[in-house]
């Protein structure tokens, strides 16, 4: 073999290894920094769902491992609506914004690490729609509100500039509305999750777009949850 293939194959071979190097420290660098995260205990993290991720179903579908700990409160924070209208819902989807002397409920679930970063993909960290935050939550009964439990929730990367809340309901900007399939679910995950039943009055009462996929519908036995 002539002395230049040999030492091109040497540099392609080099070349490979670094680049194999590198990509095992990135995902080493992004181990240790989850390994950081309050949230995380063991092998496993707690996450806030204050969306469709009340529903056990639903969030199943891509985080078989989550086990529900219980209906949780989340004080300074407000529920809103907001973002791109989301191809998959057909509407306006949740965030949490801060609010002082607001609050909102939602479910705390217990998770894999393993599935860390499936829940990240499904919430689209990847592609700029939601931010990771933790949270500081109040399990349902909980009487010692100082006792407090750090969780991974996520917020839109473009937070709503308005409260939604703040709207006559003949003048909730489109953009603001979920669509029906989208507020069932969370309605059926919030009553799943014995969340208290004046939050589900006020997930009812939210303008919506009308908007139903038949599909989803079906998926997630929303048919007959009422609005």
């Amino acid at each position: 073999m002539e002395l230049s293939k040999i030492i091109t194959m040497f540099l392609c071979l080099l070349a490979a290894a670094s680049s194999s190097a590198n990509h095992g420290s990135q995902e080493q660098k992004f181990s240790n920094a989850s390994q950081e995260l309050p949230e995380i205990h063991g092998n496993k993290f707690y996450y806030f769902g204050f969306g469709s991720n009340m529903l056990k179903q639903r969030i199943h579908i891509q985080n078989p491992t989550a086990k529900r700990i219980g209906a949780a409160l989340l004080q300074d924070y407000r529920l809103d609506f907001a973002g791109p209208q989301n191809i998959r819902w057909n509407g306006a989807v949740a965030t949490i914004v801060p609010t002082p002397k607001d609050s909102l409920w939602g479910t705390l679930w217990d998770i894999d690490l393993g599935n860390l970063a499936d829940i990240d993909n499904q919430e689209g960290v990847h592609l700029g729609l939601y931010v990771p935050v933790t949270v500081q939550v109040q399990l349902i009964g909980q009487e010692d509100k100082t006792n407090l439990t750090a969780a991974r929730a996520y917020m839109l990367t473009h937070q709503p500039e308005t409260n939604l809340y703040e709207f006559p309901d003949d003048q909730v900007p489109e953009s603001r509305q979920p669509s029906k399939t989208y507020l069932k679910c969370l309605v059926k995950g919030a009553i799943e999750s014995s969340i208290p039943q004046s939050y589900i009055q006020r997930l009812r009462s939210i303008k919506h777009n009308g908007q139903v996929d038949s599909n989803l519908q079906e998926l997630l036995q929303l048919r007959d949850v009422q609005l």
